[in-house]
């Protein structure tokens, strides 16, 4: 059974939420742990958490950050042992999703290099060069409300 839960950094379950990102970016990928988690993820931060369940087991997270009337997601994560169940897909449209209810004309994501795919396939378009994020290169992507009702009817 998949269950999915909106949270802020303030709730119990973030910890959930480092766990994931802690083995994903920084275990498997060698992200270095002091720059994984940043100012979004304070407390007090504009930014909510999607935290996916399989079977009461917390094993995909994503994050929407919105700041200067700006809504972006980043920090998407599934445990490996869980890919392959589109759950990192189920993530990203929950936080898309979270961003256009609350007013966002569209969202923004760097991408890893290796994930335009993934997000072209939602409906992402690259709107920009590459860039490093905690060392890694990104592409930036952004997808309108529009566009992204328009595929989700396809």
């Amino acid at each position: 059974m998949v269950d999915i839960k909106m949270i802020k950094a303030s709730s119990s379950l973030f910890d959930a939420v480092k766990y994931i990102r802690i083995s994903v970016f920084v275990e498997e990928q060698g992200i270095n742990a002091l720059d994984e988690f940043d100012k979004f993820d304070q407390v007090d931060s504009n930014c909510e958490y999607v935290l996916l369940f399989d079977n009461n087991e917390p094993v995909a997270t994503s994050r929407i950050c919105r700041y200067d009337n700006c809504f972006k997601i980043g920090r998407i994560a599934v445990l490996k042992t869980f890919r392959g169940k589109h759950y990192g897909a189920i993530v990203v449209k929950q936080a898309i999703d979270a961003a256009f209810e609350n007013g966002a004309k569209s969202v923004f994501v760097d991408a890893q290099i290796y994930a335009v795919p993934f997000y072209e396939k939602i409906g992402f378009k690259v709107c920009g060069e590459q860039i490093y994020d905690r060392g890694l290169p990104h592409i930036p992507m952004v997808i309108t409300k529009g566009e992204y009702n328009a595929k989700e009817k396809e």
